[in-house]
């Protein structure tokens, strides 16, 4: 990813104008910030892609997994807000509204193209007997993934499971599980009932530990 041409291509594309403000108030208020994007300051431009690209660029590749596709959904974000802040009334976070132009942007940009195969998350849910038992053993590995957690192949099962999942799981896990946002804030984002969405996260997580599970059994994972 380059930040800096991604930086020089929003200024590039958007209509600004020489106003001057404080930079601090840019990067830590976001009032002051969309004030200062609808009266069209470049250095608000800049506050604004300084303070967001990296958490907007790591949505992107989680959706997309490409980084071209990723680099360029990432300038159509940036020149989306900064064009449509006249239209942000404030109804929820600003970055909210951020991360759902970026999931729309990147979603947009998967349709009509080849999907990436994605497994069917049926086959790695936990199987109940009759009386609501697990039907097969429950694998603790608990300790091992304590002992390691700084294991950078381990790292990779656990990148590598969640870009197998299909989007609409691996959306609502990035937003809830990696960026940390209520589920409250992630059905705002995705246009989800809060049911819909603790049930898509839930179901997620069964299939990463079960994933998980695998790895620490056989020490390989699937693609």
């Amino acid at each position: 990813m380059r930040p800096a041409s991604s930086r020089f291509a929003v200024l590039r594309n958007v209509e600004i104008s020489p106003v001057v403000t404080a930079s601090v108030d840019l990067r830590r208020d976001d009032n002051v910030l969309l004030d200062e994007l609808r009266r069209g300051s470049p250095e608000a431009v800049e506050a604004l892609f300084d303070r967001f690209h990296g958490k907007v660029y790591s949505l992107a590749m989680s959706i997309v997994k490409n980084e071209s596709d990723a680099e360029e959904a990432v300038q159509d974000v940036f020149m989306t807000v900064v064009r449509k802040a006249h239209t942000f009334k404030g109804n929820s976070a600003f970055y909210s509204w951020i991360y759902r132009i970026c999931v729309n942007t990147c979603l947009m940009k998967l349709r009509g193209k080849r999907r990436h195969e994605t497994v069917s998350i049926e086959e790695f849910m936990p199987v109940f007997t009759e009386d609501g038992m697990h039907a097969g053993p429950i694998d603790d590995w608990s300790k091992e993934v304590e002992r390691k957690a700084l294991d950078k192949e381990l790292g990779q099962v656990i990148r590598k499971s969640t870009e197998n999942l299909s989007e609409k799981y691996r959306v609502v896990f990035v937003l809830s599980d990696v960026e940390g946002l209520s589920n409250e804030e992630t059905a705002k984002i995705l246009g989800l009932t809060v049911p819909a969405v603790k049930s898509r996260l839930h179901r997620a997580r069964l299939y990463l530990r079960e994933r998980l599970s695998m790895y620490m059994r056989e020490g390989i994972v699937t693609a």
